[in-house]
């Protein structure tokens, strides 16, 4: 039997999360129980974790950071395997978009320079953007994103390889 490798999945939101929130979304996604799990901001990971045994190992390790421009959020998700078989990247993108009601970049397959946006309507999306520091700027998208009237609609995005 093979086992799932450990993987990552990190994004953008559109909302930022409060801990508490995040945290038990977290829980509640892949099936855990507290002990395993770790939730903090990026800027406070080792105050936290200063009283927690080195040799420690969570199923999900998972820190966030705000950010500027069309995203308010940015998140890392370290997770187990058998975390990974319970819920695919696309899957918590959209699970993630629904509960909050935010629209959540991240990338998986696309071409070099696209991302994939999930809507909170779990509809997916083609989208190119600019970065500099913790500002991310959508410029081009497939269709619509619901709060930004401006950005450009492109289907063209999708024939991108």
């Amino acid at each position: 039997m093979t086992e799932t490798e450990s993987t990552g999945y990190d994004g953008l939101s559109s909302r930022l999360v409060p801990e508490a929130e995040l945290r038990a979304f977290l829980l509640d996604c892949f099936g855990v129980a507290g002990h395993e799990l770790f939730v903090g901001h990026d800027d406070r990971v080792d105050e936290e974790l200063r009283d927690v045994p080195r040799d420690k190992v969570f199923a999900a390790f998972c820190t966030y950071r705000p950010t500027s421009g069309h995203f308010a959020m940015g998140f890392d998700v370290g997770i187990e395997g058998r975390l990974a078989d319970r819920v695919g990247r696309r899957e918590f993108a959209e699970r993630f978009a629904a509960r909050f009601d935010s629209y959540v970049l991240y990338g998986d397959t696309e071409a070099p320079g696209l991302w994939t946006v999930i809507l909170a309507d779990g509809s997916r999306l083609l989208a190119a953007m600019d970065e500099e520091d913790d500002r991310y700027m959508l410029y081009a998208a497939t269709a619509p994103v619901p709060g930004l009237p401006g950005l450009r609609v492109d289907e063209g995005l999708w024939r991108i390889r």
